[in-house]
């Protein structure tokens, strides 16, 4: 490998061309400049177009288009991929701090046999991340931490990674025809795993995660988007993870249900006990009749 590592970033998005264009800038003030950035558009009007051609002048990026759904999008922007060492996907309402890519380099320089590296997530003051329990010391993960400290845009992955591992599961994530809409990241990382890979866990790396559409506590939103990526936490548990495990993920929100009741507290109670159903949904396969937009 060259002393300076090709770093590639793809993007996948669709309609929100303000946040893009706040990633972008991002990007481009990176100590380690990428060598590639493609953006995957999933929208149907031109103001994505629009957003990459104000910065093909300062960034290598090109847009590209592909049908709905986070995974099939990253699947193209990799293949669409000229020549790269390691790449990240951050999402569209994310951005990194200016030496987020030079870091994530460092460590899989300094540990070659490191299929990934996941950083850490951080929200806003009024969004909080969507995943919150990351932990504060490097570490390799294991089958159980990776559902805690990784999601698919804090993750930056070896290219022999994903050639021997495979892409993303177009039937997981957010926008998949199929009702799991999410764990794409958890089981792309849990197959690498399996396969022998190491995958490093590294607080340092930061990515900040605007969220601006996450639905209020309360909201009736907010218990369609836990209902939904409920069943995709319960469809990777029933792909890796054996009997107790699949009984301790669907335990979990039933008991925090349980207390919630106990406290009055019944916005959040209905939250959990979808959590609850959509998680079993994902585990039998079996998708019942619930909240719809």
């Amino acid at each position: 490998m060259d002393s300076k590592p090709k770093f590639a970033v793809v993007v996948t998005t669709i309609g929100r061309p303000e946040l893009l264009d706040h990633l972008l800038a991002s990007i481009h003030a990176q100590t380690l400049s990428p060598s590639e950035v493609v953006v995957i558009d999933q929208s149907s009007d031109d103001d994505t177009r629009n957003v990459v051609a104000s910065w093909t002048d300062r960034l290598p990026v090109r847009r590209l288009t592909s049908a709905r759904g986070a995974s099939v999008g990253r699947n193209v922007g990799v293949a669409a991929l000229a020549d790269y060492d390691f790449v990240g996907f951050p999402d569209d309402d994310t951005s990194y701090l200016p030496d987020t890519l030079a870091q994530a380099a460092a460590v899989l320089t300094r540990f070659p046999s490191a299929g990934g590296v996941s950083g850490r997530s951080v929200g806003t003051p009024d969004r909080p991340a969507q995943l919150t329990s990351f932990g504060d010391r490097p570490a390799p993960l294991n089958h159980r931490t990776v559902w805690t400290s990784a999601i698919e845009h804090t993750v930056f992955l070896r290219r022999d990674f994903l050639r021997a591992v495979g892409g993303f599961d177009e039937d997981l994530g957010v926008g998949a025809a199929s009702p799991w809409q999410s764990g794409e990241g958890t089981d792309l990382l849990l197959r690498g795993l399996k396969a022998g890979w190491t995958i490093l866990f590294d607080p340092q790396i930061i990515i900040v995660e605007y969220n601006p559409d996450a639905p209020s506590p309360g909201e009736r939103a907010h218990h369609i988007k836990a209902r939904r990526y409920a069943r995709g936490t319960g469809r990777v548990y029933r792909s890796h993870h054996g009997l107790g495990l699949r009984i301790r993920v669907v335990f979990r929100p039933l008991a925090a249900a349980a207390l919630s009741i106990a406290r009055g507290r019944r916005a959040l109670t209905v939250w959990y006990l979808q959590r609850a159903i959509g998680r079993i949904e994902g585990l039998t396969g079996l998708v019942l009749p619930g909240p719809r937009d």
